[in-house]
């Protein structure tokens, strides 16, 4: 939860940067910063992804954003004009977070991380008609089974 804390636990800035600090000294070269509640604004993406940035170099972030749809453009681009070219998504927005107690608020599309990223004139290196193959099978899966009965 790099963006907030919507659990009243204790959450800053600074200590996102203690933890990507401590990140690095053991070697850790990836983090994505996350959002899986979903409750992270544009402008706090933004802000935090500056911070980290500045604070610690050598490792990579990428971000990892939970939105409701309406929300997700205006995040991507948030992180991405603040340098992370990272971003973790989901095929079709396919998952969630049980825990936020929200059927709107869950994985970030892949295809509206693309789009968004391109809006500005980032090139993702994404085929887009490999894409609309593997997002056709997504749907498949989502048609089929997204609503289908746990097995214990």
């Amino acid at each position: 939860m790099a963006f907030g804390n919507p659990y009243d636990e204790p959450w800053g800035p600074e200590l996102v940067e203690e933890t990507l600090e401590w990140l690095k000294d053991i070697r850790i070269r990836t983090v994505s910063l996350a959002d899986t509640a979903g409750d992270a604004t544009p402008e706090i993406v933004a802000d935090v992804f500056k911070r980290a940035n500045q604070h610690v170099a050598g490792i990579e972030l990428g971000a990892h954003l939970h939105s409701r749809p309406e929300n997700a453009a205006a995040k991507i681009l948030a992180a991405y004009q603040a340098g992370c070219r990272r971003f973790d998504g989901a095929l079709t927005g396919l998952g969630g977070c049980p825990f936020a107690g929200d059927d709107l608020v869950g994985n970030i599309r892949t295809e509206d991380i693309l789009a968004a990223v391109k809006t500005v004139g980032g090139d993702t290196g994404i085929d887009e008609s490999r894409l609309s193959k593997v997002l056709a099978l997504t749907n498949e899966i989502r048609t089929n089974y997204a609503h289908a009965p746990i097995a214990n």
